[in-house]
């Protein structure tokens, strides 16, 4: 039997996922706007109408691509939710591909500006992983695992920060830069942050 009208065929799909394979190389190479959909096209050995029948636009086919490195992000989150800040792999080891990881570093420069594409998206994002990570905080402090006095929001902000500022060094110099065992490094200081005692509280001295 035909394929119901539009579901897309085997052949559809496979030229869809192998633009978005070539999409994800040069996005990461030369960014959104360093990247011609003509020269996506050759690459593939298609036409640039060829493209536009299978994502529309540029901006489509640049959403599609972030909708798909999503699932790797959603798998590794909900892996994480419930171990703890100090119970996930994910935090230590990378859960993206070198390429994607790439790709979303050069993406997220080419979009701080609110009129940007990716804006939004990178915005919201990094919401949700500071609010995950914040809300594994407040859990491990209503354990008593983690400090009372942590502020968890401020915390989860300095964690996103420390990996973004990581990827970004190891991605300029892969060869000096040992992005897990700066990682490991950096997640042992954190343990013993996070873990010691309270700070004692300063008590004011009653005015003679």
């Amino acid at each position: 039997m035909p394929p119901k009208k539009g579901t897309p065929n085997r052949r559809g799909v496979a030229r869809r996922e192998q633009i978005l394979d070539a999409a994800v190389e040069l996005f990461a190479r030369y960014g959104y706007r360093g990247t011609g959909l003509l020269e996506l096209a050759e690459r593939i050995g298609i036409s640039h109408s060829g493209i536009l029948h299978h994502f529309g636009t540029k901006e489509d086919l640049l959403r599609a691509v972030m909708v798909r490195r999503d699932a790797l992000v959603d798998q590794a989150a909900t892996d994480y939710a419930g171990k703890g800040i100090f119970g996930a792999q994910d935090l230590q080891t990378p859960t993206e591909p070198d390429i994607v990881i790439r790709l979303v570093t050069v993406l997220r420069a080419e979009n701080l500006d609110p009129e940007d594409p990716l804006h939004d998206y990178f915005d919201q994002r990094d919401q949700q992983t500071r609010g995950l990570i914040a809300d594994e905080i407040r859990r491990g402090q209503q354990r008593g695992e983690i400090r009372s006095d942590i502020d968890a929001a401020a915390k989860a902000t300095e964690i996103v920060a420390v990996a973004l500022g990581i990827e970004t060094q190891w991605l300029l110099n892969p060869t000096l830069i040992d992005r897990s065992a700066i990682l490991r490094s950096y997640l042992r200081a954190l343990r013993d942050d996070l873990t010691r005692p309270d700070a004692p509280r300063q008590q004011t001295e009653t005015p003679k």
